[in-house]
Formats: structure tokens, C-alpha cells, sequence
């Protein structure tokens, strides 16, 4: 009679706080399925509750890639997903995009807490892969100094977390032709725009072109040419802090000529970093201790020059990076000259913007 029972005990039978425990561990894929098993499932893994205990448990298991991928008429109508965890580097399944993010000039710009931050020529889109929820955003008003962020040639923009107001923050900033750069950040939750006090203080200084907003240790960054008393050029960090809503700069690890430099930010693995190449090999550095400009610290890990390899993100440890071979569309893990888990990306831009994301069952306060 024991054993009859025992062999129709089911996952429904399961006490639920067992239940919840164990469907904690498992991957975003799977739970996202389990919400179809029963209405007490559907219940269980709709809760916001369960949505933010997941994404703590699972914050550094679920890190992937993400690009987009255009269609023959040149919108873009796909995107595609790279596992790079453990030793493998390769694709996890291809993603429709919204229809409201459908467009040839969508770009993206930002990542966060598993939503993905795009432009166009009319809004701003933040966008979960996994549950298709977004929030679309206007741009402010600029006709008073007839300014237009999305063609202006110095935009950028980027996404973060504020955990006190649970609230998420959309960072833009730009400038045009002899204006100063203007900084403004939205908040979903009080659905408004404000300027970041203090944002003039950093003329000049301007954002380079198609970089993303890399969030780490509670504030967005970006590189930025910024021009000295004596109209000396020099790269810099330039931060937008989450609890304070301010700027900042941060010094690179040496000075760079603006002339003969290529450089990215680097995150990833618990990491804050950046890839300097110039006259030299390319180096890979990482900050030790945050806005500490002597704990800059360069990693020992040979680049390939002749190779065109480019870094885009460390691994899941600092030990290795995630790179990709010029305009062959090509991914890597490398780590000390040593290259594997190779993969080839989908048709898409000769150039193609990948942004690290963590996949998540979170929604927004304003979603859809």
C-alpha cells in the first residue's frame, strides 16, 4: 500500500515551499515553461516575489550574449542568444523581437537585471527577451533647443537598478553642435524625465559613438574624450551613480592619444574593466578597487594582434574573456593566447553591438 502510494505521488503532491525551493534552481527556460503544468504553477511563478529570489539565486549562472539580426528588407526582426558559461561558447536559441522593436534604425544601447535597452529614431524600448514584457519611453521634449537625441552624433545612453525605490532609470545624454552635453535620466516609476544636476560640468567632455551603458557597483558608464584647460584631448570614464543620480569621471588606468587608440569598457564575471589597444599589443585591465585609480591592475592575458581579435566581455571569471574576430562574426573564449569554444553569429550587421544580459522572470513597473 506504501509503495502504491509512493509510485503516484506527483510534483503536485509536493508541499509548496518544496516546490518553490526547487523550482528556485532551475534555469529561466524551464520555469518560464512550468507556468503551463497547473494553475497553482502559474500562480506560483507569476509572483513577483519568486521572480526577484530567482534572479538572486541565479544572477551569474544565466549570463549570455544577445544580438540582433535583420531580415531582407533591413529591419531587424530577430534576436539570437550566446551561452558563453562554463567552457562552452556557443548559440541557445534564436528570439523574436517585439514588433515594437521592429525597426531598421533600432540599436542596442544598455542592459540590466535581464532587460535590454534599444533606441530608434521615435523611443526608447526596454525589453525583456524572456517574457517579451517591455516598457516603451518617449524622448523628452527638446524643441526648445531643437536638439534630436537619436541622430545626434555624440548619444548615449543606458539602464540601472535602483534597489531602495525599486525602480529602474534610463540615462541619455547628448550634444550638437556648440551646445553643451545634456544629461537627463527617466524613472519608470514616477514616468518622468529630470535633468542630472550637475551635468554641464562635465563640457567638454563627449561620450564616444556606439558604446554601450556598462552597469556596475550601482552606476552606468561610459568613455568619453574629455578636453583639458590647455585643449589637451584625453579618454576618461564618465559614471552616472544610481543613488546619488550624479556624474562623475573616472581616470583610465594611463593616458591614451585620442589620435592612435582603440578602447572598450569590459564587464562581466563580477568584473570592471577595459581593453586598450594603440601602438602596442592590446591590453586587457581591470579596476581592483572601485574609482580607486591605483588599483588598476593589467591582466596576463595575451591578445593576438594579427588576428584582429577584439574583447568584449570577461568570462566567468576575470582569468578569461569573451572576444570576437573582426568582421568574421566569430566568438571565442580566450585566455592566456589559448582560444575555444569558437562560434559563428547569425547573418546580421557587418559590425554587430552583442550586450551581456542575465536572463530573468523580472517585470517593470510599467510594463505591457
Amino acid at each position: 500500500m506504501d509503495t502504491k502510494k509512493k509510485q503516484q505521488l506527483s510534483p503536485m503532491d509536493l508541499p509548496t515551499e518544496l516546490l518553490r525551493g526547487i523550482l528556485l534552481r532551475l534555469p529561466v527556460k524551464s520555469v518560464f515553461r512550468f507556468k503551463c503544468v497547473s494553475k497553482q504553477w502559474l500562480s506560483l511563478l507569476s509572483d513577483s516575489h519568486f521572480a526577484k529570489s530567482h534572479f538572486d539565486l541565479t544572477n551569474n549562472i544565466n549570463n549570455k550574449l544577445l544580438y540582433l539580426s535583420r531580415d531582407l528588407s533591413g529591419d531587424y526582426s530577430n534576436a539570437y542568444r550566446v551561452k558563453i558559461a562554463g567552457t562552452s561558447i556557443h548559440h541557445d536559441f534564436r528570439v523574436h523581437l517585439h514588433a515594437i522593436c521592429k525597426h531598421e534604425s533600432t540599436r542596442i544601447i544598455g542592459s540590466c537585471r535581464g532587460f535590454i535597452l534599444l533606441k530608434n529614431d521615435t523611443m526608447l524600448i526596454l525589453w525583456n527577451p524572456v517574457t517579451d514584457l517591455y516598457t516603451a519611453v518617449a524622448y523628452p521634449d527638446l524643441d526648445f533647443w531643437n536638439l534630436d537625441f537619436p541622430c545626434s552624433s555624440f548619444f548615449c545612453g543606458g539602464v540601472g537598478y535602483e534597489k531602495s525605490t525599486d525602480d529602474y532609470l534610463i540615462v541619455i545624454g547628448s550634444i550638437k553642435a556648440m551646445l553643451k552635453p545634456w544629461w537627463k535620466f527617466f524613472s519608470l516609476r514616477t514616468n518622468s524625465w529630470k535633468e542630472i544636476e550637475g551635468g554641464d560640468r562635465f563640457f567638454p567632455c563627449f561620450p564616444l559613438h556606439r558604446q554601450l551603458g556598462l552597469v556596475y557597483n550601482e552606476a552606468i558608464h561610459w568613455l568619453a574624450i574629455h578636453t583639458g584647460s590647455d585643449d589637451e584631448h584625453s579618454f576618461v570614464i564618465v559614471a552616472f551613480d544610481i543613488p546619488t543620480k550624479t556624474l562623475s569621471m573616472i581616470p583610465l588606468p594611463y593616458p591614451q592619444d585620442t589620435r592612435n587608440c582603440e578602447l572598450s569598457l569590459m564587464g562581466g564575471g563580477g568584473c570592471f574593466g577595459m581593453w586598450i589597444m594603440n601602438n602596442t599589443a592590446p591590453e586587457i585591465w581591470v579596476m581592483k578597487e572601485y574609482k580607486v585609480e591605483s588599483s588598476w591592475t593589467k591582466l596576463n592575458i595575451v591578445l593576438p594582434l594579427y588576428r584582429g581579435v577584439i574583447p568584449l566581455c570577461f568570462a566567468d571569471s576575470g582569468d578569461e574573456v569573451v572576444c570576437r574576430r573582426g568582421n568574421n562574426r566569430e566568438l571565442m573564449k580566450l585566455s592566456n593566447n589559448q582560444a575555444w569554444g569558437r562560434c559563428v553569429l547569425n547573418p546580421c550587421d557587418n559590425d554587430p553591438i552583442l550586450v551581456m544580459f542575465t536572463e530573468s522572470l523580472l517585470s517593470l513597473p510599467s510594463s505591457k
